[in-house]
């Protein structure tokens, strides 16, 4: 039991990375394009309540041996939908650093994308036996959007020459996918279960470091031909 709690504790490390990152980036998104800021802070505070819920939840099943199912699918419900709009609000302020303007409202794309995903997984949690293929199909949307974010971030980070936090970016999309792997793909025990808990807090780590050195090089607002 002590071992469960102390893995379950330490699940919180990479919330708390993931969300800094998060953070970093909806400021650099209020800085290339103020427009879209209020949709990358509900992003932002979506994928946190996802991944805290999770977190609060597997701690929970440490302790008392049972889960809180709200508390679980908290994590498939939000993270999808945020990183949808955290990546929407990133690709805008790119584009808007490139001196390209789109006069549609940002808010729809993302939105649709998540609305359609969210009814299809309603769909297959009442019509398909068992809780698989609900949490797979909100899962793909949170790792569609992560990754979204990740590249975004990247090719802002590369046009400032910062090829190291692009870098870091993807390895951290790299790592989030070892993680996925090592929970579904392999026989759990507590070797394979710290191995993945320390792979996802340097994973999460690498991208709020990457995120901060990014967000810090567009220091101040920019207007669509400031940034180079």
């Amino acid at each position: 039991m002590v071992i469960a709690v102390a893995l379950a504790l330490l699940d919180f490390a990479p919330v708390f990375f993931l969300s800094l990152g998060l953070f970093f980036l909806a400021q650099l998104v209020d800085r290339l394009d103020p427009r879209c800021r209020r949709m990358a802070l509900a992003g932002f505070f979506m994928v946190m309540i996802g991944a805290l819920s999770r977190a609060i939840s597997n701690l929970d099943l440490a302790i008392s041996g049972e889960t809180i199912p709200i508390l679980s699918a908290l994590l498939f419900v939000f993270c999808g939908p945020g990183f949808t709009l955290m990546a929407a609000a990133l690709i805008r302020g790119r584009a808007t650093a490139l001196g390209r303007h789109a006069a549609r409202d940002p808010w729809i794309v993302p939105t649709v994308i998540s609305w359609l995903v969210l009814l299809g997984a309603f769909y297959l949690n009442a019509s398909v036996e068992g809780d698989d293929a609900w949490k797979t199909a909100l899962l793909g949307l949170a790792l569609a959007g992560s990754a979204s974010t990740s590249f975004a971030a990247a090719s802002l980070g590369l046009r400032r020459q910062l090829h190291m936090a692009a870098g870091l970016f993807v390895l951290s999309l790299a790592g989030v996918l070892v993680v996925i792997a090592l929970r579904t793909l392999t026989t759990q025990n507590v070797w394979i279960q710290l191995l993945g808990e320390l792979t996802n807090v340097a994973a999460q780590a690498a991208f709020a470091f990457a995120a901060w050195r990014v967000a810090a090089e567009y220091h101040a607002r920019v207007g669509p031909t400031a940034a180079k």
